[in-house]
């Protein structure tokens, strides 16, 4: 069993490396149409353009670490946008409270019915994309809302020299790490691994799960609070292409469909290649259209590599 569990390690390893080696590539190539991709001006833009991906995608993996699959992130992501612009103005960080209270509480209502209808997660969620699109609209009917200016400064352009987006990314990563080693995060990696083992060794399968989709939801509704802060404004259906992306993002950074494997540092490796890959196409004067079909390639390529990789370890 030990020797398993290293030589699953090592391959998790590779994984990373060869992503980490990607990135290099398409880094060197990015310098070469940006000069100025090092600079700290560069990093900060950079940093607002890429957060609400990585924190969707957190959300998308800590979810995928179960077994299971979000379909309503795009949803919950607009719904926390849409609660935080359209909160009382005069207090933001009352307003951001409020936000990821909502999006928290969506998120353990859809692990408490992935827990206990006993419904696969991809037609819970799917079915509960449509409701809160529908709470969602409801907060807000059409964009809007209102985010302080100078709040939209700093974070796009940097506050006293620092780049906002780059150490909430930092902060965002310290609080996985830290999770990962308690109770729940060693369990939520049992329950993906092997469900029925988990709960055979005493572990409350259904709370972690609903913990772990309610800690998805709190990532997603900060990804809505980036996205709204970056735009200055909210938009009720602007999340909808972070549900393919996040999903792309986590297989791409080696997370498995079957839940159990795969780690964080990864999905952050995937998100910034897709981010610099997206960027890269704007350039070089492509289409934007063509991103989603980047996009829908990158996720079919993940996923073909990663069953096939899965099924030569099981052989």
């Amino acid at each position: 069993m030990r020797d398993r569990l290293r030589a699953r390690a090592a391959r998790g390893q590779l994984d990373l490396v060869g992503l980490g080696g990607l990135l290099v590539v398409v880094l060197v190539v990015y310098q070469r149409l940006d000069p100025t991709l090092l600079q700290a001006s560069t990093i900060t833009i950079l940093s607002a353009q890429f957060l609400p991906l990585i924190l969707a995608a957190i959300g998308q993996t800590i979810v995928m670490l179960t077994g299971g699959i979000d379909l309503s992130l795009g949803a919950v992501l607009s719904l926390g946008m849409a609660v935080f612009v359209m909160a009382p103005a005069g207090n933001v960080v009352a307003s951001m409270a409020i936000a990821l209270c909502v999006t928290v509480l969506a998120g353990a209502a859809n692990g408490a019915l992935v827990a206990y209808a006993g419904l696969p997660p991809i037609i819970v969620t799917l079915a509960a994309s449509f409701l809160w699109g529908g709470v969602t609209l409801i907060v807000l009917p059409q964009p809007g809302g209102h985010v302080p200016e100078g709040l939209v400064r700093a974070y796009n352009l940097g506050w006293y020299g620092l780049a906002l987006p780059a150490i909430a990314i930092g902060v965002a990563l310290a609080v996985w790490k830290l999770v990962k080693t308690t109770r729940f995060g060693l369990a939520l990696y049992a329950v993906g691994g092997n469900e029925h083992g988990a709960f055979a060794s005493g572990i409350n399968t259904r709370r972690v799960k609903i913990i772990a989709y309610g800690f998805a939801g709190f990532f997603t509704g900060l990804a809505g609070i980036g996205l709204a802060i970056q735009t200055g404004s909210g938009d009720p259906t602007i999340g909808t292409p972070y549900t393919l992306n996040s999903i792309a993002v986590a297989v791409l950074g080696g997370i498995s469909f079957f839940g159990g494997v795969g780690q964080m540092r990864g999905t952050l490796l995937g998100a910034l290649l897709l981010g610099l890959l997206t960027n890269l196409l704007l350039f070089t004067g492509i289409s934007t259209f063509y991103q989603m079909i980047l996009q829908g390639v990158v996720l079919v390529v993940a996923v073909a590599v990663k069953t096939l990789a899965t099924r030569e370890r099981v052989a």
